[in-house]
């Protein structure tokens, strides 16, 4: 079996495990009884900045020492922070947590997706990338549709059980990624200097031509609001309005498979989601189900996070393909951690702005509100951009 069909099975394997977290429907109402929600807002931040000040150290290390490695030692560091959040019951015990976790998930973040782009470069079978990045997408998200749903069960016999059995799933998600093997392509030993030459290699990456820096751009203005949103204002959003942790696992879990299968129904065919029309689809989208937060009922509340999360998931899939295909394979892990590190100064952004905003206007409607004018004023201009500039209509892609 060649490295690429075998890291290619681990990698679905892996992501099945990584779908499982039980607690995604209890985490705000567990985190509430012990703090308040801007607290929690301002943890959220912490996470999302430790992860930023990490990024470009890990993905510089993961590209010199080995994407594997990277992984691995992402997944000991979260099993470490998520076993400390099971018995953390105050504002400071939950900075810390916060920190380690976002360490462990910088380890990962880039790593993970350059150790499966370059182990199908070293067969060759690179332009499969997007169609396994969607494979392996729609395992995630049905594990993690079943887990959020039975993670709301759980939650009948306390917050912590649904903890716990997260904690279970990440243990065999890294036994499970033991298996993986390194793909040898472009692959240096480290040196202090060449580990300089990397980091900045790496972030110089997503700027080296006018196109790579738009398309870099957009990627991260997509991902910012997204992200943000798919942390801490969607689950905030539906229990803040009136939803039981039971009801959120089974709404969120719903979601999740109808959003799944749209998706990756989508990606296949290609007639329907083309370069072109993404940079117009991703702002659209966004706007419909940010914009109108203010005005959110109840009801009205579970379509603006259904879109929300189905936008989140589609940049993971369809634009990771993009930027993909213009990294270099020695740089791409550092490319991909820098992406990952100015997603997480956007998430820490609104994190620090939630806290005003939502004392001032409203709670959490009036961020998503905030993030919808955000998407009006940024990220569709620079769509609309991309389009008229880079794909216009005689291109046909």
């Amino acid at each position: 079996m060649t490295i690429s069909l075998r890291n290619e099975k681990i990698f679905y394997i892996s992501e099945f495990f990584g779908g499982l977290i039980f607690h995604m429907p209890v985490w705000v109402a567990y985190e509430l009884q012990f703090i308040s929600l801007p607290q929690l807002a301002l943890i959220e931040a912490i996470k999302q900045g430790a992860q930023l000040l990490s990024e470009l150290p890990t993905g510089a290390i993961a590209d010199l020492l080995g994407k594997r490695a990277s992984v691995l030692i992402g997944r000991i560091i979260s099993i470490l922070g998520l076993f400390m959040y099971a018995f953390s019951t105050n504002f400071s015990t939950f900075i810390i947590v916060a920190i380690i976790a976002g360490i462990g998930d910088s380890f990962v973040s880039g790593a993970k997706d350059a150790l499966i782009y370059d182990s199908l470069k070293v067969d060759n079978r690179h332009n499969l990338y997007a169609k396994i990045s969607a494979k392996a997408s729609l395992i995630f998200q049905l594990s993690f549709a079943g887990a959020i749903l039975l993670g709301g069960i759980l939650s009948i016999w306390g917050y912590i059980v649904a903890i716990f059995a997260s904690l279970c799933a990440e243990v065999i998600g890294l036994i499970v990624s033991l298996w993986f093997i390194e793909p040898s392509i472009d692959t240096e030993k480290f040196t202090i200097p060449r580990y300089l030459t990397q980091f900045n290699n790496g972030f110089h990456e997503l700027f080296k031509s006018p196109y790579v820096r738009d398309i870099s751009l957009f990627y991260i203005g997509v991902g910012g609001i997204t992200w943000s949103a798919m942390m801490i204002f969607n689950t905030s959003l539906l229990t803040t309005i009136g939803y039981t942790t039971f009801q959120i696992g089974l709404i969120v879990a719903t979601i999740r498979i109808i959003n799944s299968s749209i998706l990756f129904g989508a990606l296949h065919l290609k007639s329907i989601i083309t370069k072109r029309r993404a940079y117009l689809f991703f702002p659209i989208v966004m706007i419909l189900c940010y914009l109108p937060g203010l005005l959110l009922s109840k009801e009205f509340a579970i379509i603006a996070v259904a879109l929300s999360i189905f936008a989140s998931s589609a940049r993971w899939v369809i634009l990771g393909s993009y930027v993909n295909e213009h990294y270099s394979s020695q740089n791409r892990a550092t490319a991909l951690s820098t992406l990952s590190m100015l997603i997480a100064f956007a998430v820490v952004s609104s994190a620090i702005l939630s806290s005003v905003i939502m004392d001032l206007f409203g709670g959490v409607r009036a961020m998503y509100t905030f993030l919808g004018i955000v998407s009006i004023s940024v990220v569709l201009p620079l769509g609309l951009r991309i389009r008229k500039k880079y794909h216009p209509v005689t291109t046909f892609v």
